[in-house]
């Protein structure tokens, strides 16, 4: 099985998460697609292309530019999501279920499909059939 299909359970002992958002897409490039544990705050992501990758547990991105990216069924589930801008992002199919998401401008992006159920925003846990974020 290659790391880009792996689940957490099956990471390599020697996993490490990206250090840099430029560590992050050439390993992105390369197929990998599984980065738990992933901390990118003040990171500049702008116009990112991260189909289908997984931040799934544990990442953080605080101040975290995402404007224009590329996020089709991205996962953010159970991660941290502050201050950070996703402004023009295409974000069809992501998950942000179980996330702390707080701050976060979302203005102009793509949000069909986006499940944002259990996620918390500045202590508001989000429960199924709530519209979120408010329209």
């Amino acid at each position: 099985m290659g790391v880009a299909n792996m689940g957490m359970s099956d990471m390599p002992q020697d996993y490490r998460p990206p250090a840099s958002p430029e560590e992050l897409l050439r390993r992105y490039s390369c197929g990998e697609r599984n980065f738990p544990n992933t901390e990118l705050s003040d990171a500049d992501l702008s116009g990112a292309a991260l189909d289908g990758a997984s931040f799934e547990k544990w990442s953080w991105f605080s101040s975290t530019n995402f404007e224009g990216a590329s996020l089709r069924g991205t996962s953010f589930r159970e991660c941290n999501v502050k201050c950070a801008s996703f402004r023009g992002a295409d974000l069809t199919g992501a998950s942000f279920e179980l996330a702390a998401v707080e701050d976060v401008d979302f203005e102009g992006a793509v949000l069909a499909g986006v499940s944002f159920v259990g996620a918390s925003c500045y202590g508001y846990t989000i429960r199924e059939g709530d519209q979120f974020p408010p329209i």
